[in-house]
């Protein structure tokens, strides 16, 4: 048993989005439906990710590459940081692995502890995404 939820805030920049349990198929498409909905709502302009992944279980390798291919889209169209909240090891290493599939170095993940954590890593970043020497993430002007 799974749940998600993916909220867009268009005029703050940030995607919020919530998973927890463990995903198969059907629900990792569900999620990754919603997620890149969301993405495709900021029409490739620079946005942030706050990724509460709090009780997510450890996904099978197709229901995480389902999920990579996700985070690779919305990392394609805009997003410069993903701050991520995790409280299982292994999947916090998963899910790590998947968003250096698409970024070797992966400087647009910041695994933060606390939601209020992450809120200050994305006020942060969004406080800086107009920077002209950002390139591909806040968290490394070009």
């Amino acid at each position: 048993m799974s749940s998600h939820s993916v909220e867009v805030d268009v005029s703050r920049r940030l995607v919020h989005t919530t998973m927890s349990g463990l995903f198969d198929g059907p629900s990792i498409e569900a999620w990754a439906r919603e997620y890149e909905a969301a993405t495709d709502r900021f029409r490739g302009r620079m946005h942030v990710v706050l990724a509460d992944m709090r009780g997510l279980k450890t996904m099978r390798r197709e229901v995480a590459d389902r999920f990579g291919d996700a985070i690779s889209y919305a990392r394609g169209r805009g997003v410069v940081l993903c701050a991520h909240i995790s409280d299982e090891t292994v999947q916090r290493l998963q899910a790590k692995r998947v968003a250096r599939l698409d970024s070797q170095d992966d400087d647009v993940t910041v695994d933060v502890a606390s939601l209020d954590e992450a809120h200050e890593v994305c006020a942060e970043a969004l406080g800086r995404i107009d920077d002209a020497r950002v390139v591909a993430s806040v968290r490394r002007p070009g």
